[in-house]
């Protein structure tokens, strides 16, 4: 596949994360939503160790993954996985390696599928700058809203609880999400992406966030750039937004260094947490020292960013 920039992009279809769109230029999106798309569909609820592929809510699909082992009566933690541009739900989770911590730890996921527009590209309408390109007016927002109060409702989930990881064009939504719906997310996680620079984001809410990225990306830049001229956030500067949004202070704690992509030899990641936020979130950055945009994720890097989670629940 060759951008109008004339990069060939590979997309790695296999583990469905697909590639994001700085390079891909495209113009142009049919509307995915229509007014039948705001009516709820609430999920059955499903047994455990099994996967429902054909889950609708809002008339669209999401794949719920719900742990083999759960103590009886217990409610759950919820993480909503979001794929990146021309990914789909499963590949998402294969790509992080959820489901065996899921089972392990006891927490459901939630793989919702964007809208898909006239190339046959999935997508999320997150920003301005990615990667709604043919400018359709779906409201993903409104929709994962929708998903995180059904799967609440439905799967037994603790809504002190409930995160959002997203990847690429899935991590620009996640972030729109925290700044839409913050009321509903306790803590994001974004693995190679951004915000608009002239994003809005009022937060009704504190939320911890956590900004991943490779200092090596050539598609998502650290140190930001643009995509059809609409400019996007380096991994400073969104996090730097979410400091101030958090009211964090300016006090800094290292992190311990470990092997997070497969692809870099040794200890790559360089973790640094901003603490001492509003309502105890923190912000934090995980810089992947020669990371790329798909990083070949470790089975350490997948628990420390569990282990993330878990420590950053709502605050009673």
């Amino acid at each position: 596949m060759v951008s109008r920039s004339g990069h060939r992009l590979g997309v790695r279809r296999g583990w469905g994360v697909g590639i994001a769109c700085a390079l891909v230029l495209l113009a142009g999106c049919v509307s995915g939503a229509t007014s039948e798309q705001t009516r709820m569909s609430a999920p059955a609820s499903t047994s455990p160790g099994t996967s429902t592929p054909t889950v609708q809510v809002a008339g669209r699909p999401v794949q719920l993954y719900i742990p083999a082992s759960r103590p009886s009566g217990a409610t759950a933690a919820l993480v909503v996985v979001l794929h990146g541009y021309t990914g789909d739900a499963a590949g998402v989770v294969e790509f992080f390696g959820l489901r065996p911590l899921a089972d392990r730890r006891g927490f459901v996921i939630a793989a919702p599928q964007g809208t898909t527009d006239s190339e046959g590209n999935n997508f999320w309408n997150a920003s301005r700058s990615c990667c709604n390109f043919q400018g359709s007016g779906v409201d993903d927002s409104g929709f994962l809203s929708r998903v995180i109060a059904t799967v609440i409702a439905t799967q037994g989930i603790d809504p002190a609880r409930v995160y959002v990881l997203g990847h690429s064009n899935g991590a620009f939504m996640a972030h729109r999400l925290a700044c839409d719906h913050a009321d509903q997310v306790a803590a994001i996680a974004s693995l190679a992406g951004a915000m608009d620079t002239d994003a809005e984001c009022d937060p009704t809410e504190p939320v911890s966030v956590l900004q991943v990225h490779g200092d090596a990306d050539e598609t998502i830049l650290y140190n930001g750039g643009e995509i059809n001229a609409r400019p996007y956030t380096s991994a400073a500067t969104t996090v730097a937004r979410w400091r101030s949004a958090d009211g964090c202070s300016s006090h800094v704690r290292p992190g311990e260094r470990l092997d997070a992509d497969a692809n870099v030899p040794g200890a790559d990641l360089r973790p640094t947490t901003w603490t001492d936020c509003r309502g105890g979130t923190e912000v934090a950055l995980w810089t992947i020292a020669g990371g790329g945009h798909i990083p070949a994720l470790t089975p350490a890097f997948t628990a420390a960013l569990v282990d993330w989670f878990e420590a950053h629940h709502r605050a009673g």
